[in-house]
């Protein structure tokens, strides 16, 4: 049986840690190599999600193909079932796939042998991202649990925040969002946050680790915000709010400076950004060796 990872919420406790102990081994340098051909599909523009699992697959020893946008028979109106059967055919072992639509239902894709990884979905779920902010908080704080991590600006849109409120949960993360209100969720339940702040001050007060994401533009169907100068003001990192910080903050890129973020502050010492970018890397050896290793 083919092993995928389309959602966190697939993921156990035990495959999160199996998962954990293999990013740990290959960044101390753990060499494995695997064979076969992986196809990274790329309808969404995309730099460290793309690169890294492109890197990783050749660091394993995996042939790589690439399609972007406008690239495959998806644009003439094959479906996405279709364009996965064609892959299978053409002997491929895996599916690397970044898409703008919510891939969901899956179930019955799963039966198809090749391995599907989901390198973002829509608003639907980011597991790699996920899965390398959880990594990152495990090696810079003592523990996950009872850890208080507030997720700060577009919340409604973000696949990112999907996938980590799932895994720091599943870890004993205590969550908090803050935004405007037209970028919140009118329903939490399903990610377990017990904090909703108006006030990025209160929320900066009240957390351990603070991760910044992204104003997601092109999926705005209408105006949520004033302007990007008041979202900045109101919601940014400022230099006073990351003098505030007691911990570290985290942003899963691309970083939108003096909208997320001030400039003088993005690779300051309680910026975890570019650790996430290097944890990138294994995360994604991680799962394409826990995915293929047996196949």
């Amino acid at each position: 049986m083919k092993k995928h990872l389309i959602s966190v919420r697939d993921l156990t406790e035990e495959d999160v840690l199996d998962l954990y102990d293999l990013f740990k081994q290959f960044k101390t340098g753990k060499k494995e190599r695997l064979e076969g051909d992986v196809f990274l599909l790329f309808l969404e523009s995309s730099t460290r999600t793309r690169l890294s699992f492109e890197r990783a697959c050749r660091l394993l020893g995996l042939q790589t193909y690439h399609a972007g946008a406008g690239e495959s028979s998806i644009e003439k109106g094959e479906s996405f079932s279709d364009t996965i059967k064609t892959l299978k055919a053409l002997g491929f072992k895996a599916l690397v796939f970044r898409v703008p639509f919510v891939f969901f239902p899956y179930e019955d894709l799963l039966k198809e042998e090749i391995s599907l990884i989901n390198a973002g979905d829509g608003t639907h779920q980011h597991p790699t991202q996920g899965l390398i902010d959880l990594f990152t908080a495990m090696e810079y704080y003592p523990s996950i649990e009872g850890l208080k991590i507030v997720y700060v600006g577009d919340i409604l849109h973000s696949r990112v925040f999907r996938s980590g409120a799932y895994l720091f949960n599943l870890f004993g993360a205590q969550l908090g969002v803050c935004g405007p209100r037209t970028l919140i969720p009118k329903d939490l339940s399903p990610f377990g946050v017990i904090k909703v702040f108006d006030n990025v001050e209160e929320a900066i007060e009240w957390s351990d680790l603070v991760i910044w994401l992204r104003l997601q533009e092109e999926r705005f169907k209408e105006s949520y915000i004033p302007s990007k100068e008041s979202y900045f003001l109101q919601f940014g990192l400022t230099k006073d709010r990351y003098a505030k910080l007691k911990g570290y903050f985290m942003h899963p890129g691309p970083v939108n400076v003096w909208v997320d973020i001030d400039g003088e502050v993005l690779y300051g010492d309680k910026s975890l950004v570019l650790k996430q970018v290097e944890n990138g890397l294994y995360v994604r050896m991680a799962v394409l060796y826990w995915a293929l290793k047996d196949g």
